[in-house]
């Protein structure tokens, strides 16, 4: 199975719609399977707030690779080890939460980047990365992987509000995604999404992508909101996750039996 076909990269330098499925609980590939079936254009599996270890993530980034699907997954930290073992597993591209500085982003990048761009071990055929293409020698690998390595961040510090230019700015910084739970958080308001000030913050956000030619994006899971935030720039939507996915259709299920009861008369036999 080929690694890293450049799909990604493509549709992140057409500035292409991205719309991508949230694995956060899943240790089954059919997850993989529904949102390929979907429709869905990424996979984002989750390290930072689940259980998932990196077993799991091999197999569902193994999975969407034989299903032509392309995935990221977002780390735990920006720590080298958990980079380096995340991106060993060979996905399309990795996020890094809670950015807040320039010196933090030329950090992950140097940390992200095979030599002379960087400092990332080099593992051959003892991982994913190394052993599912076939390279004709180490070097092809490296600079197959460094140039098509897709590095998203999240946006979700006042810190980071605060040296937009300086962080975007960061050579290899590919999309930024804003964390609305986090940064609504850290501005004081959190949950407000609704509010001008929290308004004005993502289109501050998206105005220094549009400066920097870095993809802008963020997370939500109502259609009209996700449709509005498309409509004055985003380009990648975090949208929906698995659990929410599965609690909001089992919650559909009763209600909607719930409902057929009591179109019999028959409301009372659930109590």
């Amino acid at each position: 199975m080929r690694v890293y076909s450049g799909e990604l990269r493509e549709r992140v330098d057409r500035k292409d719609l991205i719309i991508t499925g949230g694995i956060m609980d899943s240790r089954s590939g059919a997850v993989v399977e529904l949102y390929q079936d979907a429709g869905y254009d990424c996979l984002l599996i989750d390290r930072e707030h689940t259980p998932l270890n990196t077993e799991t993530v091999c197999e569902h980034i193994r999975i969407s690779r034989a299903l032509g699907l392309p995935v990221m997954v977002r780390a735990a930290d920006d720590s080298y080890h958990e980079l380096c073992r995340t991106l060993d597993q060979a996905p399309d591209g990795i996020y890094v939460p809670r950015i807040s500085s320039r010196a933090q982003v030329e950090e992950i990048v140097r940390n992200i980047s095979y030599p002379p761009k960087g400092v990332r071990g080099v593992a051959g055929s003892t991982c994913p990365v190394g052993k599912y293409y076939g390279w004709s020698h180490v070097t092809e690998q490296m600079r197959t992987v460094n140039d098509l390595l897709v590095f998203g961040i999240q946006i979700e510090t006042k810190e980071a509000l605060d040296d937009l230019d300086g962080i975007l700015s960061v050579p290899g910084v590919d999309i930024a995604v804003i964390g609305g739970d986090d940064l609504s958080a850290r501005m004081g308001i959190p949950g407000q999404w609704d509010t001008e000030v929290f308004h004005q913050a993502v289109e501050e956000v998206f105005a220094a992508c549009n400066r920097h030619g870095v993809l802008p994006g963020i997370a939500g899971g109502d259609p009209e909101t996700i449709a509005h935030w498309i409509s004055i720039g985003a380009r990648v939507i975090w949208y929906a996750s698995d659990i929410y996915l599965l609690w909001a259709a089992a919650s559909k299920q009763i209600t909607d039996l719930d409902a057929a009861l009591a179109a019999k008369g028959m409301e009372g036999m659930r109590k």
